[in-house]
C-alpha cells in the first residue's frame, strides 16, 4: 500500500507527492476531520514537561547500554 499527500480543491485531487505506480489502479480517499499544523517551535512548547517523573533520560541511557553490549557480542 502506498499513501500519496494530495490537496482536493473541491473538483480535483491533486497529488502533491510522486505516484509510483503506472496503469489504472483503485484508490481509496479519505478526508482527515481536522489537519492541525503545528510548526516544530510550538509543538516543543506543547511537549514541554510532558514527561516529568518519569525519568526518561535515565530510562533512555540505560536502554541504550543495553543495545550496546547486544551489539558488542
Amino acid at each position: 500500500m502506498q499513501v500519496v499527500r494530495a490537496i482536493f480543491d473541491g473538483k480535483e485531487i491533486k497529488p502533491i507527492e510522486p505516484i509510483k505506480r503506472r496503469g489504472k489502479t483503485e484508490v481509496l480517499v479519505v478526508f482527515p476531520d481536522d489537519i492541525i499544523k503545528i510548526i516544530p517551535e510550538k509543538a516543543r512548547v506543547l511537549l514541554r514537561g510532558r514527561g516529568k517523573g518519569e525519568m526518561l533520560n535515565e530510562k533512555l541511557l540505560k536502554s541504550r547500554a543495553e543495545d550496546i553490549s547486544i551489539e558488542g557480542n
